[in-house]
């Protein structure tokens, strides 16, 4: 799957191919980043300290769920088009 990926300034856009193993690991990054910011929220002892330690715990959940949606939809994609490309070889001959 290719993601496209804008270069500093100039806007270009860049195709970058990723693996879904690399973009789920890429998501478990980021959850647990996420994660240690809402610990470090409840430790800081600034204001609001839990309701920003809830809101980065919140971001993690959607962060993984996001991925997970994606990994389903990808795979009955890929199914849908193996499919398609058995159907037209079927067709061709």
């Amino acid at each position: 799957m290719s993601v496209v990926e804008w270069r500093g300034s100039s806007r270009e856009p860049i195709q970058s191919e990723t693996t879904p193993r690399e973009r789920r690991a890429k998501a478990v990054a980021h959850a647990n980043q996420l994660r240690a910011l809402a610990w470090a929220a409840l430790r800081d002892g600034a204001p609001h300290g839990a309701m920003r330690a809830a809101t980065a715990r919140t971001a993690a959940r959607r962060i993984l769920q996001h991925e997970r949606r994606a990994a389903v939809l990808n795979r009955a994609l890929a199914q849908a088009l193996e499919a398609l490309i058995e159907e037209q070889a079927d067709l061709v001959g």
